[in-house]
């Protein structure tokens, strides 16, 4: 039997190498033999009543090993990913972006002008989201599910959901910045280095723009391309974008697709203009996923299924010093 480190290590290994060899086999069929040990040895109806939440076990501590691991790999640089125990609310914490005022003191006198220098903490709330997979009984007695298929089409699917959150709440967060932290209609080069400027004095701190590679891509026109040297030329073929714009580090956030959708999530006309290391995005993981069966459960049509669900929570950092821009 697999040890649960074990199958965590082989579900996150066997997502980003399908030739995997685990303990002498394959490690798609390391994770069928897992799961065929789980059910006492035996394909069949009844083993499979008997022995189903054992298999749930198994996949939803797979499933919890990949997911993270995804999510970040693909928000990593602007989004702080917490994975916590059931019940636990992570605090995030926020330095107050104002600088401390230094006043002048009369002579004979101790009045002074003061601000008090203050932290903001609070936690993101969290829910329940579902994810529903389906397979034929008859590949199940035949021991021909590809487990491994289902686990990562399941952890794909809560990435998804969760690329589409941030996306909500990287729109919403171009609402709410004050007029002076965002470029509304098609920046210019210049406004978009003076708005640069503006976000580094704000944070005290070294600034780099994000975006979609699309977006990147919209910087290097602003520049002008005809006057380009022969290197710049080759690094914008290569990459799509230019690593470095008047100074300026350009950082690409993957782009991803909508749930059940070929269209972009991330929004392709927009960049982000972020203190290097800060994230402004919110995410929580709370507890383990939990795998169940789904609630029709009176199937006449041959299928076997398992719902999981995961206790998710996304929210924008808005105290947190950014801007945003309008590069399309």
């Amino acid at each position: 039997m697999v040890e649960i480190n074990d199958l965590k290590k082989l579900a996150r290994d066997l997502y980003f190498n399908r030739n995997l060899e685990f303990d002498g086999v394959s490690g798609q069929d390391a994770l069928r033999n897992a799961i065929k040990d789980a059910l006492g040895g035996e394909y069949n109806v009844y083993s499979w009543q008997k022995h189903k939440y054992d298999v749930f076990q198994i996949i939803s501590t797979a499933v919890d090993a990949v997911m993270p691991t995804l999510l970040t790999n693909q928000f990593d640089g602007i989004a702080d990913i917490r994975t916590v125990a059931l019940g636990d609310k992570p605090l995030f914490e926020v330095q107050d972006p104002r600088a401390i005022r230094v006043g002048r003191v009369a002579a004979g006198a101790n009045d002074m002008r003061r601000q008090t220098i203050t932290n903001k903490t609070f936690t993101i709330e969290t829910e329940w989201f579902g994810a529903a997979v389906y397979a034929e009984f008859d590949q199940f007695m035949a021991g021909d599910i590809d487990w491994n298929a289902l686990v990562d089409r399941v952890a794909t699917a809560f990435v998804n959901h969760l690329q589409a959150k941030i996306a909500e709440a990287l729109k919403l967060s171009y609402t709410m910045l004050g007029a002076k932290d965002k470029l509304e209609g098609k920046a210019t080069l210049d406004a978009l280095v003076s708005l640069a400027e503006r976000i580094q004095v704000k944070s005290n701190a070294p600034v780099a723009i994000y975006g979609t590679k699309a977006a990147l891509s919209k910087i290097a026109e602003m520049a002008g391309v005809n006057y380009f040297s022969g290197t710049m030329k080759d690094e914008l073929n290569q990459n799509g974008y230019l690593n470095v714009v008047r100074g300026l580090k350009l950082i690409e956030i993957p782009q991803a697709f909508k749930v059940n959708s070929d269209d972009f999530a991330l929004d392709d006309t927009k960049v982000l203009i972020l203190p290097e290391g800060e994230k402004i995005i919110g995410v929580v993981v709370e507890g383990d996923s939990r795998t169940i069966e789904p609630e029709n459960t009176t199937r006449n049509d041959l299928q076997m299924g398992f719902e999981t669900q995961e206790k998710l929570g996304v929210s924008v950092l808005q105290m947190k010093v950014y801007g945003m821009a309008q590069v399309a």
